[in-house]
């Protein structure tokens, strides 16, 4: 008969959970399903904030601007997506661990392009149109006529500005449907029993202070070498300083799920990750802000160590308090579960409309920003609500309709 503590780790081994889109899957691990509503719910105020924090470009800024704001999004800037992509490389893991068939894996992967396809060729078109119009880039009669244009890959009106058919906030849906089809052809490889043994060899021997460390390293030298010759674009084919951390996180979360008893130690040092984060977020501050170490050649060095740890600290923390904060199935976190993903695709549209719209009436720098959180809540909801019934319509915007609610 196995001891209650075996009866336990043998429950973390099947224990599966939502991936970016929704799943099948039977039991969770209740703090990713957290982190993930908590996450693309901080994606969405992250973008209305880019309407108003001053210095930083965007598609459209609002007349009220202020530098209030930098330190605030400075401070999710860092790890935000990092955390993303290592949660969809932990549902990875889970979900090939009960269903790795390349028809699953195919409609997963289908549950990735389909979106995609669908903000580049519609959802995305009116941010693109209000960006155009603000800038006074170009005249187009109305929205139909731009339409025409932004769709005609041949149109010269855009050659100058290199908007044709982008995928502006829906970057993150290309990389993980390259990451995914990756690993999806390395798994035979991943789960063989050699691959099995090195899992538990490592689940066995690898110490909290390496996890922290190790991967902060691998951010520190990604850094340094790649950054200053390929900043990061979003062009899938030559962001490899973004790769680079957005692919590592992704294998991370991968890893994790296969060391599970490493990812439940980090509860026992959330207090100590938390201040650890404040004080490395407290360098990024003050170098940001103009602080400088000196002029000794060691300066760059620990600067660039400091910006790493603080993205990989964040991810940490934000990963063990997770730990604490959602223990158990919560109605709330599942009714949102099922519609944060359609939330994502439409949100930044949404954002961006509603703020042009609003730009006359001159709301003032309070206000406005409250009017539009509010709308944007308001309009994904209803949306979610129209489309939700029409079977076609459901499936390009990523409505899974048996995931639990």
């Amino acid at each position: 008969m196995l001891s209650p503590q075996h009866r336990k780790w043998k429950l973390m081994q099947t224990t599966s959970l939502t991936t970016p889109l929704a799943s099948n899957t039977t039991t969770r691990l209740h703090e990713i399903d957290g982190l993930r509503v908590t996450l693309f719910g901080l994606l969405m105020l992250y973008h209305t904030g880019m309407l108003y924090v001053a210095g930083w470009d965007w598609h459209f800024k609002s007349q009220y601007q202020t530098k209030l704001l930098t330190n605030i999004m400075l401070w999710s800037n860092q790890w935000r997506m990092l955390m993303l992509f290592l949660l969809s490389g932990a549902a990875l893991a889970l979900f090939f661990r009960h269903a790795y068939k390349w028809r699953a894996v195919g409609k997963r992967l289908t549950q990735l392009l389909l979106p995609l396809l669908l903000g580049m060729f519609v959802v995305v078109v009116p941010q693109v149109y209000v960006e155009v119009n603000s800038r006074h880039l170009f005249d187009s009669p109305d929205f139909w006529h731009f339409w025409y244009i932004y769709l005609n890959q041949q149109s010269p009106e855009f050659d100058d500005h290199n908007m044709h058919l982008t995928w502006n906030h829906l970057w993150y849906l290309p990389y993980l449907f390259v990451y995914t089809l990756l690993i999806a052809l390395l798994y035979p490889l991943l789960r063989s029993r050699p691959m099995q043994l090195t899992w538990q060899w490592l689940s066995s021997r690898l110490a909290l202070w390496q996890l922290i460390l190790l991967p902060i390293l691998v951010f520190y030298l990604n850094r340094l070498t790649l950054r200053a010759d390929y900043p990061v674009t979003h062009n899938l084919v030559e962001d490899w300083f973004n790769h680079g951390r957005s692919f590592f996180s992704f294998l991370l979360g991968f890893g994790l799920m296969h060391m599970l008893n490493l990812w439940r130690t980090l509860n026992t040092v959330r207090w100590y990750l938390l201040l650890a984060a404040l004080l490395t977020y407290s360098f990024t501050l003050f170098v940001f802000h103009g602080g400088k170490l000196g002029g000794d050649i060691m300066a760059p060095a620990i600067n660039g160590f400091f910006w790493a740890a603080n993205s990989w600290l964040w991810v940490l923390c934000v990963i063990a308090w997770g730990q604490t904060w959602f223990t158990r199935p919560s109605k709330w976190v599942g009714y949102l579960n099922a519609r944060v993903f359609c939330f994502y695709l439409l949100h930044q549209t949404l954002i961006i409309l509603f703020s042009y719209w609003l730009t006359p009436f001159k709301l003032g720098a309070f206000i406005e920003p409250m009017v539009v959180i509010l709308l944007v809540t308001i309009g994904c909801w209803v949306l979610f609500e129209l489309i939700k019934p029409i079977p076609g319509m459901r499936v390009l915007f990523g409505i899974q309709l048996s995931s639990r609610k």
